[in-house]
């Protein structure tokens, strides 16, 4: 009643309180504002109407290439064990969206059907970092010609986890034309400051990745671990690379009918990034020497007993799901606040050869291929399986099983 009358007589205190109240909102929007991008500051790159610019129109020709290739026909009959190129999984959707989800990093993991196990390891420990709002993380395999035992066991997998997209090919060595649907996905479904692009027998330090992100370049970056054995063929292994986001706009800027694809996609990449940034001056390419990469660190001995791998490494290829556990249990992968600066070494300073890419200089096999169309889903190892990759020196894959 006192207060009442108070305000009632005293018009000067009812509108010194109420700027008060008013400054107090202002402060504590901004307070919020500048919370959220400490916490999050790709959001402030977010669309104010919530809606995404549609950019891929053009991509429909390479769209409609792989909804065709999800089309081929059953021919006769197959057993439990047998694939066919039907498939009842759920294939990727490459259509772009309006509503395009905002991440500052986009992980894809490479895997082939059989490596539940790789998937399980992982999923037990770095991947419980992907927390969906500034990482998303999927894993990617072969939908197509897969023993109906597969895809069972894939189907269940999937509603379980709900963290695998299925592509429209089947196993063999197509790395090159992965690589483009996934990126085509993942433009059509993201808008992502970085996507990483690794192997799924790669142990990530990824709260040590995400604190680093806030330091790194935005704009023109390939960051990863380079090959620098040979003059003229300096290029950045397919295992674990890192992308801005401007350079797979510029990979998909290029015409869809003449776009070229290789069986290797590090081969196919570094032919990209020549043919679209000429002598390569105006990109940042970062060659991270704290990313083990060869030999495989499961025939390493000084990986078995490792601790704190995150105080000396980023990633470790080669590792087997075993290791990847061990690896978890005492990383060293806390979360963390960088204030120094950091140390970017690009590979003009690392490789004592000119940074050049000439793939004409793969001249033997099994890495000498001819680039084709990728318009024309091409096969070159049509007779060959699961790629194993390079193991203890010597390359294997898996042929693939002809049951009569």
């Amino acid at each position: 009643m006192a207060l009442s009358k108070i305000f009632k007589w005293n018009p000067l205190l009812r509108k010194h309180i109420a700027t008060g109240f008013l400054t107090l909102t202002v402060l504590a929007v901004i307070s919020l504002r500048i919370i959220n991008y400490n916490m999050y500051p790709w959001i402030s790159r977010r669309p104010l109407s919530g809606r995404s610019v549609l950019r891929y129109d053009r991509l429909q020709p390479l769209r409609d290439m792989f909804e065709n290739a999800s089309k081929v026909k059953d021919i006769g009959q197959r057993s439990n064990h047998e694939g066919t190129g039907k498939t009842k999984v759920t294939l990727s959707d490459l259509q772009e969206v309006n509503n395009k989800v905002s991440v500052l990093l986009l992980v894809i993991v490479t895997t082939a059907p059989s490596r539940y196990e790789r998937r399980e390891a992982i999923r037990a420990t770095w991947w419980k970092n992907c927390d969906g709002i500034e990482v998303k993380c999927k894993f990617f395999t072969d939908g197509l010609q897969l023993s109906e035992e597969q895809e069972r066991e894939l189907s269940t997998e999937q509603k379980t986890h709900g963290d695998i997209e299925f592509m429209a090919l089947e196993v063999t060595r197509v790395f090159g034309i992965r690589f483009l649907l996934q990126i085509m996905w993942a433009k059509a479904k993201f808008d992502f400051a970085y996507m990483l692009h690794m192997d799924d027998d790669y142990f990530l330090c990824m709260e040590r990745l995400k604190a680093e992100l806030y330091q790194r370049p935005r704009k023109t970056l390939v960051w990863g671990s380079y090959h620098c054995s040979f003059q003229d063929l300096i290029y950045v292994d397919e295992a674990w690379i890192l992308f801005t986001s401007d350079v797979i706009e510029r990979f998909l800027a290029q015409d869809p009918h003449s776009i070229l694809c290789h069986p290797h996609s590090d081969q196919q990449i570094a032919f990209w990034l020549s043919s679209l940034y000429g002598n390569k001056t105006n990109l940042i390419e970062f060659d991270d020497r704290r990313l083990h990469h060869f030999p495989p660190a499961r025939e390493l001995d000084i990986f078995n007993n490792v601790s704190r791998v995150c105080d000396s490494y980023l990633g470790v290829h080669g590792s087997s799901p075993e290791m990847i556990r061990n690896f978890w249990r005492n990383s060293g992968d806390g979360a963390r606040l960088i204030k120094r600066s950091l140390t970017l070494t690009r590979i003009t300073e690392t490789c004592h050869f000119p940074n050049v890419f000439n793939i004409s200089l793969f001249d033997r096999p099994p890495y000498q291929f001819e680039l084709r169309p990728c318009i024309a889903n091409p096969r070159w190892t049509p007779n060959e399986g699961m790629w194993l990759g390079t193991h203890q020196g010597k390359v294997e894959v898996q042929e693939v099983s002809r049951q009569g």
